[in-house]
């Protein structure tokens, strides 16, 4: 028993595919192992400790079948761990996809690839990490599966139409790194002419028509899902809206290039002078430029002009991809965690460079990923540091806040009002911007930490079983709180909460005595009026 598949990973799995899922497995636990040993939740993690991930209405349907194995609990360290099986799979497709020999390059590009600040943004919202990290291995098996070494014809186009179709059905984002991945492929083959200009052109036309077949399969089952479960398309990241029009992609066109741009940048540094993070992202992407440079000189294909003007299109369009969202849904906002596909461009570099240029840059290019991977790894911790004192401060603040509640609920209380809201930056974890600049691109999601008002009450009742006298005796049950039109929440999530009707809120909000209360955490901070226990957070 078993035998057989010690056999199979000694002679038939290559040392350089061994290399590169060790390492990726490794490196991705070291880097956030702080993340997967403690329960940090971010305010999505609030209403997802237990949900099924039914995302159906946000184009999402494949999602709960992805989350599935880890089971629909926030279990940070079997998530995490899933988490990374998965993404040390996916450097393993990459390394044979863009066929890395070089043992120090697989396991920097390991690091490269685990720790980009995508992935570490993602496992904020951890209860979901697993699934879209097999999105992000389903999007590279499509690139692997439709190579121009295969042979497999029509069964590797289907296939890799339903990886596409399955990838998108767990996150949309990710159908960016299928193609900037099939993009470094293709520039990689150009470069070394390996194929004829008709090979290579029937190999581009192969490829829009996987992703035309999939994207097409994806719409028809989230259509016939969205019927079959009775519910309609959410208006989240303008998924409802899906469409093409001229002055939509010359808008989409120029947002994708500033997004680029100001990712790498981060910040303006003609204002706010140049952060750690932008340094090596400039860097890197001059290193890119060079490399590319040589490589075209070094390769001939400068003589070649079908191929080189192919090759300087497959750079030209590479923006474009990573932002492809904004081509198809004019309503997207993007996120850091759905710019994976950036991390390609710095695993290319040291691709590019290993193949085409000199003993002396390569060392620096390999040194300049080091340094990359590393800050990489700085600003995750740095990161996880933060919600760990935002979680325990808003911990500490809910219990007292839930005691004074208590001390004014003589057993007839049924509401609670919240007037005014917590700053979230002076609340969160005392970030300002200066270490908010370290950050690169996880500034905001740092900056959101857990001190959201809408998210307060859901706090209160997971992590401090928040609960009145008049519910506790009486065998009441709690009035049902509603969830914020178009928010992306899980369609079978439900949350009940003694929180005063909007109508009523208003009410209060015009009462003298609540004017003159004082705001937390003072004394008059808290008070009982009439049937509702009213609590003045700030007099906005």
């Amino acid at each position: 028993m078993g035998y057989k598949w010690i056999t199979f990973y000694q002679n038939k799995v290559k040392r350089n595919w061994k290399i590169a899922f060790v390492s990726a497995f490794v490196i991705g636990l070291l880097v956030h192992l702080y993340k997967f040993t403690n329960n940090l939740p971010y305010f999505d993690g609030l209403y997802n400790a237990y949900s099924s991930q039914n995302m159906v209405a946000s184009g999402r349907w494949f999602l709960s079948i992805a989350c599935m194995l880890s089971s629909y609990f926030d279990l940070p360290w079997l998530i995490g761990v899933m988490s990374v099986f998965a993404m040390a799979l996916t450097m393993v497709v990459i390394t044979d996809v863009l066929d890395i020999q070089n043992p120090c390059l697989i396991v920097v590009s390991s690091g490269l690839l685990v720790s980009f600040p995508a992935i570490t943004e993602t496992m904020f919202f951890e209860y979901t990490a697993d699934g879209y990290m097999i999105a992000m291995l389903f999007s590279s098996l499509a690139v692997f599966c439709s190579r121009m070494e295969q042979t497999g014809g029509w069964k590797a186009f289907l296939l890799s139409a339903v990886l596409i179709c399955l990838t998108c059905g767990i996150y949309q984002a990710y159908l960016s790194f299928a193609l900037v991945l099939a993009i470094c492929y293709f520039l990689g083959i150009l470069l070394e002419n390996r194929y004829d200009a008709r090979m290579c052109g029937k190999w581009v036309l192969f490829q829009a028509g996987i992703y035309v077949t999939g994207l097409v399969l994806y719409y028809f089952l989230w259509q016939l899902l969205l019927r079959v479960q009775g519910v309609a398309a959410a208006s989240y990241q303008g998924i409802d809206s899906m469409g093409f029009s001229i002055g939509q992609l010359l808008s989409a066109a120029k947002n994708s290039v500033v997004s680029f741009v100001w990712f790498l940048l981060e910040r303006d540094p003609r204002y706010h002078g140049w952060s750690t993070y932008s340094v090596l992202s400039c860097l890197s992407c001059a290193a890119f430029f060079l490399v590319f440079g040589i490589s075209v000189f070094k390769s001939g294909i400068y003589r070649r002009v079908p191929s080189f003007l192919l090759a300087v299109l497959c750079v030209a369009v590479i923006p474009f991809a990573c932002y492809l969202c904004y081509f198809v849904a004019p309503g997207t906002t993007y996120y850091t965690r759905m710019l994976q596909s950036i991390v390609l461009l710095f695993l290319f570099t040291g691709v590019l460079c290993e193949r085409w240029a000199g003993p002396a840059l390569k060392q620096g290019v390999l040194l300049l990923l080091i340094a990359v991977f590393f800050h990489n790894s700085v600003m995750a911790n740095v990161c996880y540091t933060y919600l760990d004192r935002s979680y325990e401060k808003s911990y500490a603040t809910m219990v007292e806040l839930s005691t004074r509640i208590h001390l004014e609920d003589d057993g007839t209380a049924k509401y609670i009002a919240f007037v005014g809201t917590f700053d979230p930056l002076s609340e969160s974890a005392d970030v300002d911007d200066a270490q908010l600049g370290t950050l690169g691109p996880l500034k905001l999601v740092c900056k959101a930490a857990l001190f959201y008002y809408d998210h307060m009450m859901l706090f209160m009742d997971q992590y401090t079983d928040f609960t009145l006298e008049y519910y506790r005796t009486s065998s009441q049950e709690f009035p049902e709180m509603e969830i914020a039109p178009g928010s992306p929440v899980p369609a079978d999530y439900s949350f009940r909460f003694p929180y005063v009707e909007q109508e009523r809120q208003y009410q209060i909000l015009a009462l003298p005595e609540v004017a003159e209360m004082g705001v937390w955490p003072g004394r008059d901070s808290v008070k009982r009026i009439a049937d509702t226990i009213v609590v003045k957070l700030s007099n906005e």
